[in-house]
């Protein structure tokens, strides 16, 4: 009996999943993954989808959107508007995890029953996720570039974080297992022969 082809997809959507849970699992719950840090008189601040925190020591309150604030440097003025609502956009990190995992589950029924539907609704699913992964992308770029920006005109050092490649990575996984999976769906053996009956 062969691979399932239902198997790359499900692989895949995994590991977008576990980029994007590490993108998600950022400041002020976990400082070592961040998409912005800067270093004042205060320490490294890093800037995570919840909030931010200076490395080893205080964070701001977790909350979905948040003003941006630079500790140890009154001078520098982050917050406006725009940006502040750009905040809420970060959510879809997580989100964008959330539909990883059901572009997951949907291969894993694929590979375990070997069946089309299932693997074509990974594929979708994962599909999916891969553009609501490229849209918070395209935000997080905008966001910390004009932020980054703002710091290193101040006088301060600046510069993205590696959640950034956390998304990144997953986009790529993401568009690679929507098209194994519509592959392996439409393939010669997608069905048949994990149900144990041969094909010529």
């Amino acid at each position: 009996m062969g691979l399932s082809p239902a198997v790359p997809g499900l692989c895949l959507a995994f590991a977008a999943m576990a980029l994007l849970i590490f993108a998600s699992v950022t400041p002020p719950a976990w400082d070592k993954v961040n998409f912005l840090h800067a270093t004042t008189s205060a320490g490294r601040v890093v800037y995570g989808v919840f909030g931010y925190c200076i490395e080893g020591g205080a964070c701001s309150h977790r909350s979905e959107g948040y003003n941006l604030e630079l500790p140890g440097a009154d001078n520098v003025v982050l917050n406006s508007k725009v940006l502040h609502n750009l905040t809420y956009t970060l959510i879809l990190h997580p989100i964008a995890g959330g539909l990883a995992f059901f572009a997951l589950v949907f291969g894993l029924l694929g590979a375990s029953c070997a069946s089309r539907v299932a693997t074509i609704f990974a594929a979708l699913t994962a599909g999916f996720a891969a553009l609501v992964t490229l849209v918070i992308f395209v935000i997080d770029m905008v966001l910390w570039n004009v932020l980054k920006n703002r710091i290193q005109d101040a006088g301060y050092s600046a510069g993205l974080g590696n959640a950034n490649w956390f998304t990144v990575g997953a986009f790529v996984a993401l568009c690679a297992a929507m098209c194994t999976s519509f592959c392996g769906a439409f393939g010669r053996f997608a069905e048949g022969r994990f149900a144990g009956e041969k094909v010529s």
